[in-house]
């Protein structure tokens, strides 16, 4: 059964999420909910659930990211696309805005694709930083199952890499989740936050790292224990973001937006 297809059963089930070997119970190894320093020394992808995360093969059948995005006005956006909702002004998207640009990503695309390269021209990265004069490589990211969403840099050791969806799950521990959700590293469609249940897991291109969606931070690999620089985001209604935005940019679904080919390799470098 393809993840795809895990999915919708879970969502049929209301179960928070499915990962290899993970049971559906909060109990991760002892001391992780607790905070017992018997287990300080474990590595941070051993504390969650599975366990054996670094230990899982990439599965290149499942869901494919968009590498090259396409983006229109909201005229432009298809009504007829076979697994996308037509974009309404209730519909949720994440907005980005800076320097003369808007752009908006509809979670009706980031519910199949989870993963979006983008490049935003000059420095429109929002952050008050100093122009970036090739632009600035992000990715927006969007977990399903968690209901989270995240934006940063896409740069690591300091250069552009494409990020993919590993087709694996990982929940990481509850204190970890809270601590991002706590300090605005993730943020949620739904009023009562994210849920700490199985997270995407992405892998980059350079180094094939696997990184937590949920805590944009490297779980395996080689840069496991780096941290993605994060950018600011709006999730909101796009009725409303186009009335702050008027001429907001809307990404635009595959065809027109190509994506991630499947991996080479089996996981973390």
């Amino acid at each position: 059964m393809r993840r795809r297809e895990v999915l919708t059963v879970l969502a049929g089930a209301g179960t928070a999420g499915c990962v290899t070997g993970y049971t559906g119970t909060d109990r991760g190894p002892p001391g992780t909910a607790t905070g017992d320093t018997k287990y300080d020394t474990l590595p941070l992808a051993q504390q969650g659930v599975p366990p054996t995360i670094c230990e899982e093969r990439l599965r290149p059948e499942g869901i494919r990211a968009i590498s090259d995005p396409a983006f229109g006005s909201p005229d432009e956006y298809p009504a007829d696309v076979a697994g996308y909702r037509p974009l309404t002004d209730d519909a949720t998207v994440i907005g980005l805005a800076g320097d003369g640009i808007a752009r908006a990503y509809p979670l009706t695309v980031l519910n199949v694709h989870e993963i979006v390269n983008d490049t935003l021209p000059g420095g429109s990265s929002g952050d008050g930083g100093t122009p970036a004069v090739d632009g600035v490589p992000l990715i927006v990211t969007y977990c399903p199952i968690c209901r989270s969403g995240m934006v940063a840099t896409r740069r690591v050791d300091g250069e552009p890499t494409v990020f993919d969806a590993s087709g694996l799950l990982w929940k990481p521990p509850r204190i970890n989740t809270a601590a991002a959700e706590a300090d605005d590293r993730v943020f949620s469609d739904r009023p009562e936050g994210v849920g700490n249940g199985g997270n995407l897991v992405m892998y980059d291109a350079a180094t094939g790292s696997y990184w937590s969606q949920m805590l944009s931070q490297a779980i395996c690999g080689p840069q496991r224990g780096t941290r993605l620089s994060l950018r600011p985001a709006t999730i909101t209604g796009f009725g409303d973001w186009q009335d702050a935005h008027p001429e907001t940019e809307v990404l635009l679904p595959p065809p027109r937006s190509e994506q991630v080919l499947p991996p080479v390799g089996d996981g973390p470098g």
